[in-house]
C-alpha cells in the first residue's frame, strides 16, 4: 500500500542511489533545494505532508529511474530491476560484469595516466562490477581518514573521471599539491570548481582549475 513513510524512503533510496543528499536530488530535479528535507516531511501542525506527483515525476526523470522501479521501492514485488541507464554515467542493466583496480586511497594522488588511471599506486585487489556505461572507471579504498566526513576507513569508492558531473553529485577531487578531498559539487567552470563545504553550515570552497589534478564523479559506493 502507498503510504507517506514509504514514498519518502523511496525518494530517498534514489538519491543514496545516485550519490546525493536529498537536497542534491532536489536541486538535480531542479526544485528548490529544502523541498525533500526531513523537516518540510511533516507541517508544524503534524499533517503529514506527500511529495506532489509532478516532484515524483522530475525526481524519475533527473535519476534515469522508471515508475516502474520507483513502485518496486514503495513496495517490493520480488527482485527490483537494475537502474535505468538513460543519463550519462548510470549503472546500466547488464548480464557482463566489468572488473575495475582498487587502489590506495594515498597512492591515488597525482595526475592521471594515459590509462586513465591516477599515478602507479599499486592495485590493491580488484572488484567485479555491474557493466559501467564509463570507460576508464577505478576504485579506491579509503584509509586514514582522507575523504572524511563523507565515507569512512575501508570504504571502496567506484570512480569516473569522465562521466558528466552535474551540481549535487559527490566527486573526489585531487589537488595538485597531492591532496584528497570528497565534496558535493556545487559548481564548475573552466576557472575552477566550488565545492560544498565538508559539515553542514560550513563555508563551501573555491579551488582553481590550475589547482586541480583530477577530478571524478563517484559512481558506487561499497561501505
Amino acid at each position: 500500500m502507498l503510504s507517506h513513510e514509504r514514498i519518502w524512503s523511496a525518494i530517498d533510496h534514489l538519491a543514496q542511489r545516485n550519490n546525493l543528499t536529498a537536497s542534491g536530488l532536489a536541486r538535480r530535479a531542479g526544485l528548490d533545494a529544502t523541498s525533500f528535507n526531513r523537516s518540510k516531511r511533516i507541517s508544524p501542525d503534524g499533517r503529514k505532508r506527500w511529495p506532489s506527483t509532478e516532484s515524483v515525476s522530475k525526481v524519475l526523470a533527473a535519476t534515469g529511474a522508471s515508475l516502474d522501479e520507483f513502485l518496486r521501492l514503495i513496495e517490493p514485488r520480488g527482485p527490483a530491476p537494475a537502474p535505468s541507464a538513460s543519463r550519462p554515467g548510470a549503472i546500466q542493466p547488464c548480464e557482463a560484469r566489468v572488473t575495475v583496480p582498487v587502489i590506495d586511497c594515498g597512492s591515488a594522488a597525482g595526475h592521471l595516466g594515459a590509462n586513465g588511471l591516477p599515478g602507479r599506486g599499486s592495485v590493491l585487489q580488484e572488484m567485479a562490477l555491474p557493466g559501467l556505461d564509463e570507460d576508464g572507471c577505478f576504485a579506491i579504498e579509503v584509509r586514514g581518514g582522507a575523504l572524511t566526513p563523507l565515507y569512512r576507513e575501508g570504504d571502496v569508492l567506484v570512480l569516473s573521471p569522465t562521466a558528466a558531473m552535474r551540481e549535487g553529485d559527490r566527486v573526489v577531487t585531487c589537488l595538485d599539491g597531492g591532496g584528497i578531498l570528497a565534496a558535493e559539487l556545487r559548481r564548475r567552470t573552466a576557472r575552477a570548481a566550488e565545492l560544498s563545504g565538508p559539515l553542514p553550515g560550513a563555508p563551501d570552497r573555491v579551488i582553481p582549475a590550475a589547482e586541480i589534478a583530477w577530478m571524478a564523479r563517484v559512481m558506487w559506493v561499497r561501505h
